[in-house]
């Protein structure tokens, strides 16, 4: 039986990359036993693969929805996209869904609307919070600002900004990037995270998430005007929300203000226990998965 974890690559992905996409696979990868291949978000639906895939991340309408049927998914830390709420729950959608309960959801909000629906769903968490944690913290570390907004940057105090690190790690504009380079580089700026970051201040979840579970001291800062954003609730579960405003006046006079409010000095989380029950529930998850694809195989030689 093979396993495939998602893989981003196709023509949306031709010119760019958000790594924050590739982290959610490296962190399948680790949690899977054995050698797993990838499958294009974009095709899981032409795919004429046979076995279970890891339907870790996040999911758009259209494109590669539902999956080929030689194809037996294993749904933990799934995302519903707000805007593909209504394709991927449609009549189809949920049909496909009912076949395949339970289904572990990263956040509530998909939680919720599963269950809106009559689907059997549960609060999964994500599996980016399952990287080991740092062995030992930098003598010298730097401060790390990642892909940050204007609104977001100009609440940060001068002292914090003024040797900072500044990345960007979901516009990263190379052409022709394999998804095994994507990889690499998500790797690499995982381990630059680990070995050189004494605080990473962020707006990106799967910027935040990993660091958490590495231990690493982590400031979210969110646009107020996205306070019923359902994709980043793990966050403020974890380590709280900062919200700021992106307009003109917010930039220059409200935002450096509250930001003397914010906790500059935040300490690193320990959620070993965390991680260890969610990777207990996504082998599980796998487990269910593989059980059904031989019975399946079963059904077909027989």
């Amino acid at each position: 039986m093979r396993i495939f974890t998602i893989e981003y690559s196709g023509r949306p992905f031709e010119n760019w990359a958000n790594l924050g996409d590739d982290i959610q696979s490296l962190a399948a990868k680790r949690l899977v036993p054995e050698k797993t291949d990838g499958i294009s978000k974009e095709n899981l639906d032409k795919s004429i693969e046979s076995g279970v895939i890891s339907m870790n991340g996040f999911f758009t309408g259209g494109a590669g929805w539902p999956p080929a049927e030689g194809l037996v998914p294993f749904f933990y830390s799934f995302h519903i996209a707000a805007e593909s709420k209504e394709e991927i729950c449609s009549e189809k959608g949920l049909a496909y869904l009912r076949q395949f309960e339970p289904i572990g959801c990263r956040d509530r909000g998909t939680m919720n609307i599963l269950l809106s629906h009559g689907i059997e769903a549960y609060y999964s968490k994500c599996i980016s919070l399952t990287f080991a944690r740092r062995e030992q913290v930098p003598e010298n570390g730097k401060v790390f600002l990642v892909s940050l907004s204007k609104g977001a940057m100009s609440a940060i105090p001068r002292k914090l900004r003024k040797k900072a690190v500044v990345v960007d790690q979901s516009k990263l504009r190379l052409p022709s990037l394999r998804p095994q380079t994507r990889e690499l580089l998500a790797q690499h700026l995982l381990d630059t995270y680990a070995k050189h970051a004494s605080l990473v201040i962020t707006s990106k979840i799967h910027c935040a998430m990993p660091c958490i579970a590495m231990g690493i001291p982590v400031v979210f800062i969110y646009d107020k005007r996205k306070k019923n954003d359902y994709r980043v609730e793990i966050i403020n579960d974890l380590i709280g929300i900062n919200y700021v405003g992106e307009s003109f006046i917010s930039r220059k006079l409200i935002n450096p203000l509250i930001g003397k409010f914010f906790n500059w000095s935040p300490v690193p989380l320990d959620i070993e226990q965390d991680k260890k029950s969610i990777k207990d529930g996504y082998l599980k998850a796998l487990d269910s998965a593989a059980g059904r694809y031989q019975a399946r195989q079963q059904q077909t030689c027989g």
